[in-house]
């Protein structure tokens, strides 16, 4: 059999697709085909040497990060109510407004903690949001800052007798909400760009259940957590180490904010049928790469010595087509101007 059917190693480069841009909405690519000149035969296995691309994902995801959850009651005993839930929210990165629509604060690139308060301020005061298409928005409700010392994010209550708590990210009654079990006319939505039929017609604001802004804003304790200060007055599912709903003061973080839109990437290939499996079942996982650098440049990395190939491939591979995911699921997308490349190595 000829050598050239037995390559050591190949790489596979996004731009190389003729039909990149035309994967997903917009351009933005999360998936690419090479079809191979010359096809590999009989290999027995494959794995990742290394691989670059950029960190897409801005500090908070645009798919998965950009609600910030609350309760507001006059009452601290009864605050934890589907009813009570508020929400304080950013628009992705690339939302184009219909004409002359301004009651939104977009999310960006932010260069420290103090300028994404400073946009969440924005974004919670009036003509921060449209309460049409943001149904849980409570205008001047809460503030946020940012302590350069503690280097941790807080939250503020700003209404007379009202009282606030902090929202858990897997809260039942955020993720009820979120994917409006119990009123689908309360979820979040986007005044869409040409959009003529108002509210119905809108885009849902993009969620994964489980993940929200107040855990990577350094509020995550879960729902079922239980604080080091837990004691009176305390209510149950308050993300906060104390349980205490606040009025008219402020509540910190307890954890550090991770402002990191993705910490892993994982790559799957058409090709592998059963080798890697990832914490969904899904069977064509090649590997995970960790994401090591800051948002919009270029993430390095290079498998070690140990060799862990994929051994469950094909005896024929005429094109290989590359899909990467986020560690939360959701498509890791490439702009049409970011390469990707890929170099992975055969066994025989």
């Amino acid at each position: 059999m000829s050598s050239l059917n037995h390559p050591d190693k190949i790489t596979l480069d996004a731009f190389s697709d003729p039909q990149l841009q035309t994967q997903a909405g917009n351009g933005y690519y999360n998936r690419f085909t090479n079809v191979l000149r010359t096809p590999v035969l009989n290999a027995k296995s494959i794995q990742l040497m290394n691989a670059n691309f950029i960190n897409s994902v801005l500090q908070l995801n645009d798919a998965s990060s950009l609600m910030f959850f609350y309760y507001t009651s006059v009452s601290p005993s009864s605050v934890r109510q589907l009813a009570n839930l508020r929400c304080v929210r950013l628009l992705q990165s690339n939302y184009v407004p219909p004409a002359g629509y301004t009651a939104f604060t977009r999310n960006r690139y932010y260069n420290s903690v103090s300028e994404l308060v400073s946009s969440l301020n924005v974004a919670s005061a009036a003509g921060g949001d449209d309460v049409v298409y943001n149904p849980l928005f409570s205008s001047g409700a809460i503030s946020f800052g940012y302590d350069t010392t503690t280097r941790k994010v807080s939250v503020a209550s700003l209404i007379s007798g009202q009282f606030v708590i902090l929202a858990a990210a897997d809260d039942p009654f955020v993720i009820d909400q979120l994917r409006g079990t119990t009123n689908p006319l309360r979820q979040v939505r986007m005044n869409g760009f040409n959009n003529f039929s108002g509210y119905t017609g809108a885009t849902i604001q993009p969620f994964v259940p489980g993940f929200s802004m107040n855990s990577r804003l350094g509020f995550a304790m879960s729902i079922n957590a239980r604080g080091l200060y837990f004691g009176p007055s305390v209510t149950f599912g308050c993300a906060t180490s104390t349980g205490a709903p606040i009025s008219l003061s402020s509540v910190e973080a307890d954890a550090f904010p991770i402002l990191l839109g993705s910490q892993n990437v994982s790559i799957y290939l058409s090709i592998i049928t059963g080798s890697g499996v990832d914490n969904t079942g899904r069977k064509n996982l090649l590997c995970s790469i960790p994401i090591e650098v800051a948002p919009l440049a270029i993430n390095s990395y290079t498998a070690s010595a140990i060799e862990l190939p994929a051994k469950s491939i094909p005896n024929e591979i005429y094109e290989i087509s590359v899909e990467m995911l986020d560690d939360v699921g959701v498509p890791f997308l490439q702009a049409p101007n970011y390469n990707t490349e890929l170099s992975l190595v055969f066994g025989y």
